[in-house]
């Protein structure tokens, strides 16, 4: 063949055309990137190139003038483990949908769409989808790919038809996205009738779609396993990978008889999954090696086609990157969102007419929206306009309407405890919501909230609240008392979320105290004054504001979250008790900063100060266990108390951690903390001290964080242990 072909190279005025083709094979393909840069060294000229799956990608990224140096570059920067989750960085979440997060294990909708969702892959793949459109900034139109600066095809399966379906036109990330679509892991991309999935499964080395291209040489990079047998299918991707192999064996044949340079490439020990930093670097390099053992018959082809060894192609232009690379935005085209979220999107971006835009930036609003707003999917186009400027498209999907989510803890104090909540979203022009949740378990309650949200991201809420609790009491370091009692709370609510990592919340609470038994241990010296309290009520005005930056909500590595929150209590909305209202001013500062990958520091400090005549007994400043409000509203952490122990009206704690990360998901976490207390602010320096110390071993899973902790304080006489197991709710 290579005879002849040179026969006809020496017949024509055009040099032959060499035609690369790239397999399919998930993770292992970045070792195309090895392949390339040994081709392009050789000054072998490509112009075709035709990938499958992650062929497709590094193909695609080829095609329009990404070197094999500047993609080494972005595949070893990516974070991967983001990428192939539909996860929204938490720095997009505002603070309702954060807690939410990190409140419930399982979320999903019950709609009739559900069924079909789950069968059609556990991964919409958004942020992959987004990454290339991101790298694909100029080519976002439906082109011909022919036209590209190197003529480019990929292989995707039409599973309506079971035919396969080569891209040779129309918008390239959407192409890409379609033929790596690994049917069960991606959901399809549907276009028209067509439901496309990963082209592996029909032509997973796509020969003859170069040939047909007008390749009269092909280069192929075969990044495919080789088949296994029975001990070797030990997980999921192992049979992925066997099944995309047996189903495309006949025209893998077919293609390796027709390629002229075959470069098998050893990725022995990995799979379609692996893409963690070492796994990346090791094939790029198998890649490279593959491409050398073939060097001569590289040489040879370089020959065949009527080049000289010193001779180089021009590979023109690399593709323009930048750091922070900004478009200029003619305006913006978004279908079926309403006019207020419009202003809220084109404010986000600063934008007026022919802005310059960072593309971080349309990103970041691209995973707000998805974040926060009723969108599960916010994909961006950039369309070429006039004056060089782009015009920018948003195509939005609308969430679910209803949602069911459950959370489920285990903890050494309360045991085992379970929250089931129901959402339903009204979808109007003012989005309204209405959710209900139970909570099960040693302290069993509810809520009911409705909100409705005049402009994007504030909310007025109205809700009512009821909590049964079952607590034990501590005083300087032993057990006082148990109290049971009844929690009613009614609430009108306004929140302001609309800047990142920022909340402003103002409202009103209703609340009634009614409790049912005080069990004292013997000699307690409240016991007198407790005994005689049956029911309570407050009507509290309350405004809090909170600044939270911090990247991870358990084992964080950096960031800030600090919270300022003041209450005015009073019994008939004006006085309590006939006197001038109680008030209380709580101030929380959380940090974090990593001194080495994986060593950090946490300093923190808590307070709450209460003003007034008589402070009630509901009311008084409470502080145990290492998480804010763990048992009460008004409860401040102190490692060193499992439980909760009553304080006076000045409390100030001062905490400092010192966390290793063992690897993995594993971290050690040496704990102190120190506290002042006392009746009055002026005297804090010179009464009640206190003194506790702890040493966490925490594991940080996707049940939530599993922590075992032993404790002491200098009151108690002993050391405690505590264990926790879930999200904290």
């Amino acid at each position: 063949m290579l005879a002849s072909l040179s026969a006809m190279a020496q017949q024509s005025t055009e040099r032959p055309k060499v035609g690369v083709v790239l397999s399919g094979g998930g993770a292992k393909g970045v070792a195309h990137i090895g392949a390339l840069k040994v081709i392009e060294e050789l000054g072998i000229p490509v112009d075709i190139v035709v990938g499958t799956s992650m062929g497709s990608i590094i193909g695609g990224m080829y095609a329009i003038g990404y070197t094999p140096q500047q993609m080494d570059s972005l595949v070893r920067q990516q974070d991967w483990t983001f990428l192939l989750t539909d996860r929204v960085n938490r720095r997009e979440q505002n603070m309702a949908v954060r807690k939410a997060n990190e409140t419930y294990l399982i979320s999903v909708s019950p709609s009739s769409s559900l069924k079909k969702d789950l069968l059609g892959g556990a991964i919409r793949g958004e942020n992959l989808s987004n990454m290339f459109s991101r790298l694909t900034i100029g080519y976002h139109d439906s082109i011909d790919f022919n036209k590209l600066p190197i003529p480019f095809a990929c292989v995707a399966e039409d599973v309506a038809s079971g035919k396969d379906v080569v891209f040779h036109s129309g918008v390239l990330a959407t192409a890409m996205r379609s033929s790596m679509a690994i049917p069960a892991v991606f959901t399809p991309i549907r276009i028209d009738s067509m439901v496309l999935v990963d082209g592996g499964t029909v032509n997973n080395y796509p020969v003859d779609v170069a040939r047909k291209m007008g390749a009269d040489f092909v280069i192929g990079v075969d990044v495919q396993n080789n088949k296994r047998n029975s001990s070797q299918l030990n997980g999921a991707m192992d049979i992925i990978n066997q099944l995309i192999n047996l189903m495309g064996e006949e025209s893998f044949k077919r293609n390796l008889e027709d390629t002229d340079a075959y470069i098998k490439v050893d990725v022995e020990g990995y799979n379609a999954a692996s893409f963690s930093k070492e796994a990346i670097d090791t094939l790029i390099v198998r890649g490279e090696y593959a491409a050398r053992t073939q060097i001569e018959e590289l040489k040879a082809l370089k020959a065949q086609i009527g080049m000289s060894p010193d001779e180089r192609p021009d590979y023109g232009e690399p593709y323009p990157i930048e750091d922070n690379k900004t478009v200029k935005i003619n305006q913006i085209s978004v279908e079926g969102m309403p006019d207020h979220d419009i202003r809220w999107l084109r404010k986000r971006l600063g934008m007026k007419e022919n802005t310059e835009v960072s593309v971080e930036k349309i990103e970041q609003v691209s995973d707000y929206m998805r974040a926060n707003l009723d969108y599960s999917s916010a994909t961006y186009k950039l369309h070429k306009g006039l004056d060089d400027g782009y015009n920018l498209d948003y195509t939005l999907t609308k969430k679910a309407v209803n949602r069911l989510s459950v959370g489920a803890r285990f903890d050494s104090k309360e045991i085992a405890s379970l929250l089931l909540n129901a959402t339903m979203h009204f979808n109007q022009k003012k989005p309204n919501t209405i959710s209900a949740s139970i909570r099960l378990g040693k302290r069993i309650g509810g809520e009911l909230f409705y909100s409705f949200a005049p402009t994007t991201m504030r909310n007025v809420s109205l809700g009512y609240k009821f909590m049964y609790n079952d607590i034990d009491f501590y005083h300087n370091g032993d057990k006082a008392y148990n109290s049971t009692f009844r929690h009613h709370q009614a609430t009108l609510s306004y929140t302001n979320v609309s800047l990142r990592n920022l909340s402003f919340d103002l409202g009103l609470h209703w609340e009634l105290y009614d409790y049912v038994n005080f069990l004292f241990q013997p000699g307690y010296s409240m016991e007198n004054t407790l005994t005689d309290l049956k029911t309570q009520h407050f009507f509290t005005y309350y405004t809090q504001i909170r600044y939270e930056s911090l990247d991870k909500p358990y084992f964080p590595t950096k960031g800030l979250d600090t919270k300022v929150k003041y209450e005015l209590y009073t019994d008939n909305f004006s006085k309590f008790d006939d006197h001038t209202p109680i008030s209380a001013l709580q101030g929380d500062l959380e940090s974090v900063f990593s001194l080495s990958k994986n060593f950090a520091v946490l300093p923190s400090v808590y307070g709450r100060f209460l003003f007034g005549k008589q402070i009630p007994y509901p009311k008084m400043n409470a502080m145990g266990n290492d998480v804010l409000s763990y048992l009460i509203d008004h409860q401040l952490p102190f490692i060193g108390v499992n439980s909760i122990q009553s304080m006076d009206n000045a409390l100030l704690i001062g905490s400092l951690k010192f966390r290793e990360r063992l690897g993995g998901i594993h971290y050690v976490t040496l704990s102190t903390n120190y506290a002042l207390n006392s009746h009055k602010l002026k005297d804090l320096l010179q009464e009640k001290t206190y003194l506790g110390v702890g040493l966490t071993y925490g594991l940080d899973t996707f049940l939530g964080p599993i922590e075992l902790t032993v404790n002491y304080n200098n009151r108690a006489e002993k050391m405690t242990f505590f264990f926790n197991l879930g999200h904290r709710f």
